[in-house]
């Protein structure tokens, strides 16, 4: 056979995870940007917060590409790139990829990869804390 299926999130699914993650934000006291892509790497939705860093909106989109390119969570993206200096300059010197914390792949409870989520705008530690609310949620719904 010379096709296949994608799986890929719905715009309900997306905004199931931006809800989460603006939540989580606004319990937390942040102003931050959230972007979602689908499986095929087209954005889907984009809150953006009152108050939010102007750079936030380009490094949210970043980090969602790069979760789902790489199919992992760009934290731990980082610390590989980190570890192996041979492919992280190469990487993240792309444009659209962002290893810093903030960034989640959305999968569902069978473990496919649907889209990607991408949270900039506080510190990364806190970003992080957004990104992965909303992905255990958008799991957890599926």
């Amino acid at each position: 056979m010379n096709t296949m299926n994608v799986e890929t999130l719905t715009l309900e699914g997306a905004k199931l995870a931006a809800d989460v993650a603006l939540s989580t934000a606004e319990d937390e006291g942040l102003a931050v940007c959230v972007a979602v892509v689908n499986a095929t790497g087209n954005l889907v939705l984009v809150h953006r917060m009152d108050n939010v860093v102007e750079i936030a909106l380009e490094n949210a989109i970043a980090k969602a590409l790069a979760a789902l390119t790489f199919k992992r969570d760009t934290g731990t993206l980082s610390d590989y790139f980190q570890k192996d200096n041979s492919l992280g300059p190469p990487m993240t010197a792309r444009h659209h990829i962002l290893a810093v914390e903030g960034g989640e792949p959305l999968t569902t409870a069978g473990g496919t990869v649907v889209g990607a989520l991408g949270i900039s705008g506080a510190k990364h530690a806190e970003d992080v804390v957004c990104s992965q609310a909303a992905a255990e949620a958008f799991t957890a719904a599926t």
